[in-house]
């Protein structure tokens, strides 16, 4: 499972890379590993070059290379003879690469562990991820390709009527997801976004709020500046705390990373927050560039960070995020699915002419400062120096962050706050 964390980690730093592109001062928050569960879902009935250009981007192909010893059902086929089958009905003029055709079963059936262990500990946060294929009715989606769907990424496809019935449909799928996520995504897909030519609609919505091990005293939150830039600054809400917590300074980027569990640990945010920024500056432009899985790794690991008492200055922030899949993943290379003459799903439908009309990605977070009388007390006892000193960490200018379920190390979220 460990390559399918670090595929997930590659594929959420290269998207948020593309996000930053145009370095705009604009808030960025995603979750890769619900934009890779969707994928990996589509990537089921995917062939040809439309499957390879997924396993590419997503690192699929570097999770396959791992194969497992032990006999299972492969999620492309039940048995070899349902994956000729598969060959059999794929159109005369399709490649036979070495892609999904050869079964990727070792990312599906990580997916599918990784998926019940977060599963497992769901009562101490929510955590909504919402992936779900809305699929025209003239369109027939095989059997197999839903059953493994079910069995791996714990979801289902919809047939609804794009063609006769385009609003009914819009409003059908925008209220499974407000449902999804508590209210808090509201008319994911507008008028425009849904038409009667629409044929397939890859849904991919998140939600998340957990509470604080440490909470922050509500009495201590007071209004304060917080910097956009050198000669900007705009007026927050800055919660404050001092207790012990994992801190760290990445040297050569001149970055202190703090460490913030959720309640009881097995979730934390992880805080980069650079040397205050320069005239021309946000701060943020070299420790984007410099950010690769191993270098997370080594920033967070104990040579880099270690216990201390910190005096802390966070922001609160509710922020909401909506991404065009279509376009950045065009840009990041995957571009058959989107495309009608090039698109190859045939392990998903018979009919030829499916692909993927718009795939989305809409985000809420919200962070205050509210936590449990239990994880207070829990926090009081790894108190490491006798020392008074307190380390300041004074989030009052851009950072970026990420939320991560530590006991597989998986990232679930990733930001980059330039304006609370």
């Amino acid at each position: 499972m460990d390559s399918l964390v670090t595929a997930n980690t590659k594929f959420c730093l290269d998207l948020f890379q593309e996000l930053c592109k145009d370095d705009a001062p604009t808030n960025i928050f995603i979750c890769p590993l619900s934009i890779s569960v969707a994928f990996g879902m589509i990537s089921l009935g995917a062939k040809s070059s439309t499957a390879d250009q997924i396993n590419e981007v997503l690192y699929f192909n570097e999770v396959s290379q791992c194969k497992s010893t032990e006999p299972e059902i492969s999620s492309k086929g039940a048995s070899q003879e349902q994956g000729d089958q598969q060959k059999i009905s794929e159109p005369p003029n399709s490649q036979n690469t070495k892609s999904l055709n050869d079964g990727y079963r070792d990312s599906d059936s990580y997916f599918g562990k990784l998926l019940k262990k977060l599963d497992k500990i769901k009562s101490d946060y929510t955590l909504s991820m919402a992936n779900r294929l809305y699929g025209e009715q003239e369109f027939p989606i095989c059997a197999e390709f839903s059953d493994n769907v079910m069995k791996f990424y714990h979801t289902t496809i919809e047939s609804v009527d794009f063609r006769k019935d385009t609003e009914k449909s819009r409003q059908q799928i925008n209220f499974w997801v407000e449902c999804q996520t508590q209210g808090k995504i509201k008319d994911l897909f507008d008028k425009d976004n849904i038409t009667d030519s629409t044929v397939l609609v890859l849904v991919n919505a998140v939600y998340f709020k957990a509470k604080w091990e440490k909470s922050f005293d509500h009495d201590k939150t007071e209004d304060s500046p917080f910097w956009l830039n050198k000669n900007e600054q705009k007026s927050v809400k800055m919660m404050r705390q001092k207790n012990t917590f994992r801190i760290g300074y990445i040297e050569d980027l001149k970055t202190q990373i703090l460490e913030m569990n959720y309640i009881k640990g097995k979730l934390s945010m992880f805080v980069l927050l650079p040397t205050f920024p320069a005239e021309d500056s946000t701060g943020l432009e070299e420790l984007k560039k410099q950010m690769t899985s191993e270098k997370i790794k080594e920033w967070t690991s104990p040579t880099i960070m270690c216990d201390e008492k910190v005096d802390v200055s966070f922001p609160q922030l509710t922020m909401e995020s909506n991404v065009d899949l279509n376009l950045i993943l065009q840009k990041m290379g995957i571009t058959d699915i989107f495309d009608e003459t090039k698109s190859n799903l045939s392990g998903m439908s018979s009919d030829p002419n499916l692909y993927l009309s718009k795939a989305v990605h809409k985000t809420f977070v919200e962070i205050n400062e509210d936590g449990t009388q239990a994880a207070a007390a829990t926090g009081a006892a790894i108190t490491t120096k006798s020392a008074s000193h307190y380390v300041t960490f004074n989030v009052n200018h851009p950072f970026l962050f990420f939320i991560r379920e530590n006991k597989t190390n998986t990232i679930l979220f990733y930001g980059k706050v330039c304006s609370p």
